[in-house]
């Protein structure tokens, strides 16, 4: 059974014998020309990058750092600008089945999750778009996937449930606002909001215990997937009206065009979804990366390239030897 999780990894610690699973690996070499390599570990609570240089390049079994893979490691837990890196001295594959462990999760119920995605879609009043979410969700593969497939690869909800969690933080957000804004068709946010990245069930993927692009994802893309499921999943439930806005809602949801968008929001509806999209995606690259710096002695996270700052963590967040808060 896994004890230590990334999570729990700090300054100094020493790591005997312990499981993770292989995210990524980079070949590389020293300025001097010798050959290490640069590996990305994961587990249910995060993330971690390892280097195993040189001269521990021989303890390391043939095959063992393929993505997905589930290795054993010797290891120390030392710091690279404000962040815990791994230097690794030896690895091993295992044959690890409880995949758990290892997959990060949603920290919420599934059933919960969806028990409040079918009631959103029953809040809705328009009786051909609510049957037309219904109808998607009766394909027992499509549900299985929405429910349990993550909602991006790296940056955010990145993670087994993900894109269900995604969605359903959207659709709160969005049902919050109804008090301020009464002119919003609320129908169009709804169902914009579990279209948008309906794509993903085709760009995205998991194999072993790893979150891979899929053929398809790195052609075509997930936001261009969405738009084809609308219409062929649509063209003969809705109304030319009802899919010209959900069509608008899915091509703008990005928000501007260097973000990968088409067109930009034109509609209080696709303002709305992109709106709640930037901000569940946004909060949680923050939350993300408070969890995975929850051990270290900097009192700010190292640069992040996708928010372009350091996040502060609080004078909270430092504390002594005696775990007493350091201000």
């Amino acid at each position: 059974m896994k004890e230590v999780y990334v999570k729990d990894l700090s300054k100094g610690m020493t790591l005997d014998g312990e499981t993770f699973a292989v995210k990524d690996l980079n070949k590389l070499e020293t300025k001097n020309g010798k050959p290490y390599y640069k590996v990305t570990l994961i587990d249910k609570t995060g993330d971690i990058t390892g280097q195993i240089w040189s001269d521990n390049i021989p303890n390391v079994e043939k095959g063992s750092l393929t993505p997905g893979n589930v290795v054993i490691i010797d290891a120390i837990v030392e710091e690279y600008r404000g962040a815990a890196q791994l230097n690794i001295s030896r690895v091993n594959k295992v044959d690890e089945t409880a995949l758990d462990e290892f997959i990060e999760a949603s920290d919420f119920d599934l059933d919960e999750l969806w028990g409040m995605l079918e009631e959103h879609i029953a809040s809705v009043e328009d009786s051909e778009i609510k049957d037309f979410l219904v109808s998607i969700f009766a394909d027992k593969e499509i549900a299985a996937k929405y429910k349990t497939r993550p909602a991006a690869e790296y940056v955010h909800h990145s993670f087994h449930g993900g894109l269900l969690e995604h969605v359903v933080e959207m659709l709160e957000l969005a049902k919050s606002m109804r008090m301020f804004y009464k002119e919003v068709n609320y129908d169009y946010v709804i169902a914009g909001i579990i279209l948008h990245d309906i794509g993903k069930l085709f760009e995205l993927d998991i194999e072993g215990t790893v979150v891979q692009r899929t053929t398809e994802g790195y052609l075509i893309g997930h936001l261009v997937k969405s738009y084809e499921f609308l219409y062929e999943h649509g063209k003969d439930k809705l109304s030319d009206e009802h899919i010209l806005n959900l069509k608008h809602i899915i091509l703008s949801h990005h928000g501007v065009l260097e973000y990968g968008s088409p067109v930009v929001p034109a509609t209080i509806e696709a303002s709305m979804v992109n709106a709640v999209d930037e901000a569940s995606t946004k909060v949680r690259i923050f939350q993300k990366i408070l969890r995975k710096n929850e051990n270290s002695s900097e009192l700010f996270a190292p640069w992040d390239n996708i928010l372009k700052t350091r996040v502060y963590r609080g004078p909270g967040a430092l504390k002594s030897d005696d775990g007493q808060i350091m201000f």
